[in-house]
């Protein structure tokens, strides 16, 4: 057994104490960028573990392959593959999360909300869709560029938004949820809408965005292409 999944297997992180979890994923995500064979290893076992791929999914910004879970000591990781699309669409998580970019760049957004939003905001919507746009809104605060090697922690409460270049891949780890949906706003269209946990999803949605194999794949080997694994 590869040393570093021992180190998985044995991990639990408390995100109450986010310095802490700062520091505990930093060390681990890089320690994990280094050790090819072990994320090597994850990402083919994510393909043959149908819980793991179950929880594999297609976005329109992005795709999501989840390597490992253990949400019940308080951790996911997954990989980020960035698509062609670059859209302009401000939100917050359900969960703190850390990420270290492997490849690409993005521009990343802080921003806070302005106004209320309310409770009937739209949600459960299709990737395309176009909510109602309301009288709240998202003001950009401050702007940073994230390369290839840059690792950040952003608490659950964060407004913020990516906008990526082609091929850029990120490892990602998340804690457990800390409420029952997100917020996402769309740019150009002020729109606001509720993006709910897969518990939560219909039957409909979650078939739209689960990967299959033959996708998962796809993007397998994308990422030996690009030398991740």
């Amino acid at each position: 057994m590869p040393a570093m999944l021992d180190v998985l297997d044995r991990l639990t992180i408390d995100w109450t104490d986010i310095d802490r979890a700062t520091a505990v994923t930093d060390e681990l995500l890089h320690a994990l960028a280094e050790d090819k064979d072990t994320l090597r290893m994850l990402v083919d076992r994510a393909a043959e573990d149908d819980d793991l791929l179950a929880q594999c999914e297609c976005h329109r910004l992005l795709d999501k392959l989840v390597l490992y879970d253990g949400l019940d000591r308080g951790f996911r990781i997954r990989l980020h593959i960035s698509t062609s699309d670059h859209l302009d669409r401000p939100h917050d998580h359900r969960f703190s999360f850390s990420s270290l970019i492997l490849a690409g760049a993005y521009k990343q957004v802080r921003h806070r909300i302005v106004g209320e939003v309310p409770d009937e905001v739209a949600s459960g919507i299709q990737e395309d869709h176009q909510a109602v746009p309301i009288s709240a809104r998202v003001e950009p605060e401050f702007a940073t560029t994230e390369q290839a090697g840059s690792f950040y922690t952003i608490h659950h409460s964060v407004v913020h938004t990516t906008i990526m270049e082609d091929n850029t891949v990120s490892l990602f780890i998340r804690g457990p949820a800390e409420k029952d949906r997100s917020l996402i706003t769309d740019r150009d269209t002020g729109s606001l809408w509720w993006r709910m946990g897969a518990q939560d999803e219909s039957p409909e949605r979650r078939a739209q965005k689960v990967m299959d194999l033959s996708q998962f794949e796809v993007r397998r080997r994308k990422l030996e292409v690009l030398g991740i694994t």
